[in-house]
């Protein structure tokens, strides 16, 4: 936990962190991030209890469930039909990386136990859920929604869902009305070259323009600073991640920094990163929400990546009074209660469900 309340998810071990000037050390039985010169205090966050608990079916919750600070990612089937096809994205190593796994998919019963020791804990407010990438023209939505749907009837929980762009806008329509607070359709490229060598997988079966159109369909549905999408940072010029960001928060859409983190044999990196590279950024990041009004506050403290809330304090600390009131409240159970509150009304109000009892097209 970095100064400020900040989660972070400090790389130690990997190949790449060999050249960091930067080390985590144990002084006088506290923690400090330092870089030889200077330092900074940090403490380690204490590993969930739930960790060590199990389904009534004997998984694990921490085989079903990552704990990323405010938010718990969980991912039903973790296997993406891009390693199928052998067309994955080129950068991808992470839980999708399984060829053949078996096809195990996490029961409704399953995530809903697991999402009970979460919330009970008081863990996280926020479940993240996710999904791979399938041929269904929905995107993933369908599988997800008697997750969504169960989550939402036994909690009081905000739920955010990460799927790729389905091919109709009706799906988009029918992931807020089913109960996601959040959604998030990871453009991760966004220069139009690299896009199609890096992503192949989302340029072959999806489209660039897809992603595009669809994060603009939903940041016209969905609460405001609702709707997020990843650039990676790295993977292309920084002048082309700030065109990104640009794109993005034009058309109401937060735009979110993970650095990419190379694995052995997927060293990809087009631009070395340095603060001097990576400071701009998230300095252009911040300026670009700002100025688009977006709101700053649901999307925030998930420690793999970088969010435009936490590098405010590069930017204008002229009136970090008053916003850290706002962002402290929102982090507080009663803010969080507040929250799904307003996003549970809102919905009442903003969906209409006009589909006929004898349609189950899904259309909203």
């Amino acid at each position: 936990m970095l100064p400020q309340n900040t989660p972070a998810n400090v790389a130690c071990s990997e190949l790449f962190t060999e050249v960091s000037p930067y080390a985590v050390k144990k002084e006088d039985g506290r923690y400090i991030i330092t870089d030889g010169t200077g330092s900074v205090p940090v403490s380690l966050v204490p590993r969930p209890k739930y960790y060590g608990l199990k389904t009534s079916t004997g998984i694990p919750f921490s085989k079903i469930s990552a704990f990323h600070g405010s938010y718990t990612v969980i991912t039903p089937s973790p296997r993406c039909d891009f390693f199928d096809r052998g067309i994955e994205c080129r950068y991808c190593a992470g839980n999708f990386d399984v060829k053949d796994s078996g096809g195990r998919v996490y029961s409704v019963e399953e995530v809903l136990e697991t999402v009970d020791a979460i919330l009970k804990e008081g863990a996280s407010g926020i479940i993240y859920l996710s999904t791979g990438f399938s041929q269904a023209p929905d995107g993933g939505i369908e599988f997800l929604k008697p997750y969504i749907k169960a989550i939402k009837k036994h909690h009081n929980c905000l739920v955010a869902v990460e799927t790729l762009p389905p091919k109709e806008d009706r799906w988009i329509d029918e992931t807020y009305a089913i109960g996601a607070d959040s959604v998030l359709y990871n453009l991760e490229i966004f220069d139009k070259e690299l896009f199609e060598f890096l992503c192949p997988g989302r340029e072959k079966l999806i489209g660039r323009r897809r992603y595009m159109d669809a994060l603009e369909r939903a940041a016209r549905i969905f609460p405001n600073g609702t709707v997020a999408s990843h650039l990676i940072v790295g993977l292309e010029p920084p002048g082309s991640t700030c065109m990104g960001i640009d794109f993005l928060t034009g058309i109401g859409v937060v735009p979110i920094l993970p650095i990419y983190r190379p694995s052995t044999g997927r060293a990809l990196r087009i631009e070395p990163l340095t603060t001097e590279i990576i400071i701009p950024v998230y300095k252009h990041l911040y300026r670009a929400v700002k100025k688009n009004r977006i709101n700053f506050n649901w999307v925030r403290d998930l420690s793999m990546v970088t969010t435009p809330l936490e590098v405010r304090g590069l930017v204008d600390e002229r009136d970090g009074t008053k916003k850290s009131i706002v962002e402290n409240f929102y982090k507080s159970k009663i803010g969080l209660k507040t929250a799904w509150g307003l996003s549970t009304l809102r919905r009442k109000l903003r969906v209409k469900d006009s589909r006929d009892p004898s349609d189950s097209s899904g259309q909203s």
